[in-house]
């Protein structure tokens, strides 16, 4: 690998801190690198996009990072056949908008000023040698291009695994004086300590979050102290810092990639009111300015608003599925990402004011495919589908075999993968299983040639004349059956039969059999306030099975979801900063917007699947004023 006479790992070899700013502003320009240490990438959306070698070498060109080919970008494939895209080009086109959002933040950087820790007034860029800067640029550049590399199979649907996952390698934390810091200081909470010291107590090993602290030294990766980050984003920080650890040269490197991957900024929103800048001296002021400064660059990459990885899979998704909303114009919305200055003393990422209809435009097309995409029925029962058969399969993993690792783990993703031993010894059925670079196929495989009879609804995954149909097809014919008084009875309802922090649950005898066990070990335990609960719960199921066709012990499905909400009456979204020349203080696009409103619907409602059979699908208005009528018999009984 290439590296300056400091021995900092350089992107396509040594170059000044200008040098490779000019060379940045002609590639963006024109789209011509100006030396042959480059390779060339043609995107569908973007064009040429172009890599250094000793990037492509090092990282693209690995197993690790070539196994995101095998990762589908979406889980809309059954509704649109051509989503086929996957996170290896999704993660490229991410590099290649970042390198636009860093090129206008640094240029928004030398125009804007700040207080230094002297009292003067001084460049934002300034805060930075070029060095530095250089070193930012490059380290940006890699978290853009590795945010997605520990990703789980199936987009987003069998992610929470990872946080229950094992692995086999040592933790060691809890001597640490960085940890014992962190506690001292209050990053830990009471309860989190408690449960720390419990995982401890049963002997349990590892966590993600864990793995994450041990690599960066950063204790906001001891527990979610912070708002907690999705488990892919964890552990594809574990993946590209344990994969790929010769990129960075120290524990505040490694900890700055995986904020940037994780969104988890230097400074909490809730704090910032509470800095006292006159109680600082010239270097405290310094830091406090730097933090805010990476901050910015970290929202670059993962906000809750607009970012480079938002913005890529918006388009990306819209183009290859062919679903035609709005066109989202990024190039003018990346070159007006701006630093404005929020009081005297702060900062924070903002928008000119040319960017504004690209906003408008970028939170439409993200509603419109969480709305009508990510909420339609067909991909929602698929995605239950597939959770479903990784419950399984990973309970059976753990009953029939013997592993250090679970199947969705940190080893699995590595070379090394995850091997799984038969308990009955290497001649049962099966044989040994060994998992490494886990990606769509290895699931796939697993699920065809291993647990097919294990795990029911593998057969309904692949023969899709056999699945259950939704009784109603959207929010908006559910809306229409039900007025709003009616949808609470249901939500209340439906809540009692998925129990405690449950989305989805198969109505069958065997669940009204296991309620029934319930209600009769309550008897013997004398917790009879118990009782009538559970009997209504079991009313409940009893009307649907009477009013659905099913498929005797199959059931019925009831899958809850939640109703939308637009982007657009989101906090964040309407504080977002915008700035209009001549101003000192910059507006919010909740006071230049002229189309944020909407309805904050909070409440839930559900789909219930079902097996037409023969007869044919339900009329939908006649089930649903028997299921009012039947529900509402029902609670007048129990009250």
């Amino acid at each position: 690998m290439e590296r300056d006479a400091k021995g900092i790992p350089v992107q396509g070899g040594e170059r000044s801190g200008q040098e490779t700013e000019r060379a940045a502003d002609r590639e963006e320009e024109d789209r011509q690198p100006d030396t042959g240490r480059y390779k060339t990438f043609r995107d569908p959306i973007y064009g040429y996009i172009y890599l250094e070698e000793s990037v492509v070498r090092n990282i693209i060109d690995t197993a690790a990072f070539q196994r995101l080919r095998d990762i589908r970008q979406t889980s809309y494939a059954p509704l649109y056949p051509a989503a086929l895209h996957n996170r290896f080009v999704h993660s490229i086109g991410v590099y290649y908008l970042g390198q636009i959002a860093f090129n206008a933040l640094v240029r928004s950087a030398e125009n804007q000023k700040t207080h230094s820790g002297t009292g003067r007034d001084m460049n934002i860029s300034d805060l930075l040698s070029e060095d530095e800067w250089r070193r930012c640029r490059n380290l940006f550049g890699l978290a853009c291009l590795l945010h997605d590399v520990g990703h789980a199979p199936f987009s987003h649907t069998g992610e929470d695994y990872y946080k229950e996952g094992r692995s086999d390698i040592p933790i060691q934390i809890f001597g640490d004086p960085v940890y014992r810091n962190a506690i001292q200081d209050g990053a830990l909470s009471a309860n989190e300590q408690h449960d720390i010291q419990a995982d401890l107590d049963d002997g349990k090993t590892y966590s993600c979050h864990w793995h994450l602290f041990q690599l960066t030294k950063d204790p906001v990766f001891v527990s979610n102290v912070a708002e907690e980050p999705a488990a892919h984003e964890i552990m594809s920080c574990i993946v590209a810092l344990d994969t790929f650890g010769e990129f960075f040269l120290d524990d505040l490197e490694r900890a700055f990639v995986a904020r940037c991957i994780t969104g988890l900024t230097y400074i909490r929103e809730d704090a910032r009111g509470n800095i006292k800048f006159g109680e600082m001296d010239a270097d405290q002021y310094d830091i406090i300015n730097k933090k805010m400064l990476m901050d910015c660059v970290i929202q670059l990459l993962h906000s809750s608003v607009i970012d480079v990885d938002r913005l890529d899979y918006i388009i990306r998704d819209a183009t290859t599925i062919g679903y035609q909303s709005v066109s989202v114009d990024y190039q003018r919305l990346l070159k007006g990402i701006t630093l404005v200055k929020d009081s005297q003393f702060t900062f924070r990422l903002g928008f000119h004011k040319n960017a504004v209809s690209v906003i408008e435009n970028a939170v439409y097309a993200h509603d419109n495919e969480k709305k009508w995409v990510q909420g339609h029925p067909t991909i929602l029962y698929e995605g239950y589908l597939i959770q479903e058969t990784i419950r399984i399969i990973e309970e059976q993993l753990a009953k029939e075999y013997e592993s250090a690792s679970t199947l969705f783990s940190f080893d699995s993703l590595t070379e090394k993968g995850s091997t799984f031993k038969p308990k009955k010894g290497p001649e049962s059925p099966g044989g040994v299983l060994r998992v490494s670079f886990l990606s769509d196929t290895d699931l796939l495989y697993l699920m065809k040639n291993v647990f097919f009879e294990k795990a029911p609804c593998v057969k309904e995954y692949f023969w899709r004349n056999l699945r259950r149909h939704p009784v109603w097809k959207s929010e908006a014919e559910y809306r229409s059956l039900f007025d709003k008084s009616r949808r609470k009875k249901l939500k209340d309802a439906a809540n009692r039969i998925l129990g405690n922090d449950r989305t989805a649950i198969q109505i069958n005898q065997q669940l009204l059999d296991s309620i029934d066990e319930g209600i009769e070990k309550k008897k013997k335990d004398n917790k009879l306030p118990g009782i009538p609960i559970d009997e209504m719960r079991k009313r409940y199921c009893q009307a649907l099975l009477d009013l659905l066709p099913n498929n005797g012990k199959d059931g019925i499905v009831l899958l809850s979801t939640s109703f939308f909400k637009s982007n657009f009456v989101k906090g964040k979204v309407q504080k977002l900063n915008i700035l209009f020349p001549g101003q000192n203080r910059p507006s919010t696009l909740e006071d230049v917007s002229g189309i944020l409103s909407g309805n904050d619907d909070s409440e839930k409602f559900f789909y219930l699947f079902y097996y037409p059979g023969e007869q044919g699908p339900v009329a939908v208005r006649d089930f649903a004023d028997q299921l009012t009528k039947r529900f509402d018999e029902i609670d007048k009984d129990f009250q």
